[in-house]
């Protein structure tokens, strides 16, 4: 049985209505992920499925309720680097000036580590594992919109995360090209042995997911 990763106990979101009103986005919100394993989220656009995902991660933060993550409580802060969880966004992100290769790189830079000739190694598996090896020199523009989540997909796992919380990863990319790209994102985090949450309004996508979850009038329910 694998080990359990992260546990979400009775989260409660609310915002100010007005000066003596509160509105509930959602309450006592339970999650348990284990080593290995895929869930995901879906729900209607202002549901609070995004407002969720960040709170697990620690970016957004929450009434009451705790969220605890490789055996360590986890706190409201302005910093998306915790170690072991890494983020994939609607936006690609990448660094235009930069080749697909220097793109991927950025995270171990930005974390103060040296990119020494394995470093580079793990970079060039990843571009090989996602189709990517040829454009390693190019520059971003010259990408199609699936190649270029793609590359957003590799360099979140250049930091060896643990977990993965992905917001709408496919939102800007056409139907036929978001499933190629989730369905290789689903099979390198197979391959790595990689947790992940995807938030997506795409019910095909959840559904590959071992657990599938919808969140409507601020219930989280469990569909699979």
């Amino acid at each position: 049985m694998n080990k359990v990763l992260l546990i979400a106990d009775k989260l409660t979101k609310s915002f100010a209505s007005s000066k003596t009103e509160r509105f509930c986005l959602w309450h006592d919100i339970n999650i348990e992920i284990s080593e290995g394993e895929a869930m995901a989220i879906c729900g209607e656009s202002g549901s609070g499925k995004s407002t969720l995902l960040f709170a697990l991660g620690g970016l957004e933060g929450v009434d009451s309720g705790t969220i605890c993550f490789c055996n360590q409580m986890i706190y409201h802060h302005s910093n998306p680097y915790t170690p072991g969880i890494s983020y994939i966004f609607q936006h690609y992100y990448l660094i235009e000036e930069l080749s697909v290769l220097e793109n991927l790189l950025i995270p171990v830079r930005v974390m103060g580590e040296k990119v020494n000739a394995g470093v580079k190694d793990q970079a060039h598996r990843l571009l090989l594992e996602l189709g990517l090896e040829k454009f390693s020199h190019q520059l971003p523009k010259t990408l199609s919109g699936g190649e270029r989540q793609r590359v957003a997909i590799g360099r979140t796992f250049m930091m060896n995360p643990r977990l993965i919380l992905a917001d709408e990863p496919t939102g800007s990319l056409d139907e036929q090209t978001s499933l190629r790209v989730i369905q290789m994102f689903f099979s390198v985090c197979q391959k790595f042995k990689t947790s992940f949450i995807l938030v997506t309004h795409n019910e095909n996508f959840a559904m590959q997911a071992n657990k599938y979850c919808r969140l409507e009038q601020g219930e989280l329910k469990r569909c699979k």
